[in-house]
C-alpha cells in the first residue's frame, strides 16, 4: 500500500500546541511570584520556561510544573479542538504525540483527561505518550519544539506550530495558527480538500 492508500497520519504535539503551558504557566507565576520577572518583562526566546527566567528561579518553575494537576488544567489553544476534529472528518488518522514530564506525577494521567475534556470524548485513545517522537510513524508531525531531538530517522516531517520562541527553527514548514491549518496541511499530505 502506497501512501496515498491511506488516510494520511498526523502527529500533534500537546503542550504549546493544543494546551496553552506558557499561558497558564505565566498566569500562576504571577498569582505565586509576584515580585518576580513576569512574562512582559521576558525576552520569549527559549523553548523551555527555566531557560526564560534567571537562574535563581529554577527551583520555582519547576514546583509549577511538577504540580500535580498542571497539565489537566491547560487551556486550549484558540482553534485546536475544532482543526483536530475537522481533520477526523476528512477522514484523516489524528494521534496527539506528546512527551511525558516524568518529574511531574500526574502528567500522563492530566494529559489523557485534558483530551478528553477539551477535543471531545474519546481522544484519549488517540494519544501516543512517547520521550522519543522518531519512534512514531506517521507524515507529518505538528509540533512548537523548534529542533525536535531523534534518536532514528523519521517518518514524518516535522511543521513547526509557530511561537516567539521557535523562529529560528530549521524546518522549513510551518504552521502559523490553526485558523490556517487546512492551507497548511493539506498540500503538504498532497491530497486535496474534500
Amino acid at each position: 500500500m502506497n501512501a496515498y492508500d491511506r488516510p494520511p497520519l498526523v502527529l500533534v504535539d500537546m503542550d504549546g500546541v493544543l494546551a496553552d503551558l506558557e499561558g497558564q504557566f505565566w498566569t500562576i507565576w504571577a498569582q505565586t511570584h509576584p515580585d518576580a520577572p513576569q512574562r512582559a518583562q521576558r525576552a520569549r526566546s527559549h523553548f523551555y520556561l527555566e531557560d526564560q527566567l534567571p537562574e535563581r528561579h529554577v527551583h520555582d518553575v519547576r514546583t509549577i510544573v511538577n504540580s500535580p494537576g498542571f497539565f489537566r488544567d491547560l487551556p486550549e489553544i484558540d482553534g485546536a479542538a475544532d482543526a483536530l476534529n475537522e481533520m477526523l472528518d476528512l477522514g484523516w488518522d489524528v494521534r496527539v504525540c506528546t512527551a511525558p514530564l516524568l518529574t511531574n506525577p500526574t502528567c500522563t494521567s492530566d494529559k489523557l483527561a485534558w483530551l478528553d475534556k477539551h477535543l471531545g470524548a474519546g481522544w484519549s485513545e488517540r494519544a501516543i505518550i512517547a520521550k522519543d517522537k522518531s519512534v512514531v510513524r506517521g507524515d507529518l508531525l505538528v509540533d512548537d519544539k523548534p529542533l525536535v531531538a531523534t534518536t532514528l530517522s523519521p517518518t514524518w516531517r516535522h511543521v513547526v506550530f509557530d511561537a516567539p520562541y521557535n523562529q529560528h527553527a530549521t524546518s522549513p514548514l510551518r504552521l502559523t495558527g490553526w485558523s490556517t491549518w487546512r492551507q497548511t496541511l493539506i498540500p503538504l499530505t498532497g491530497r486535496t480538500a474534500a
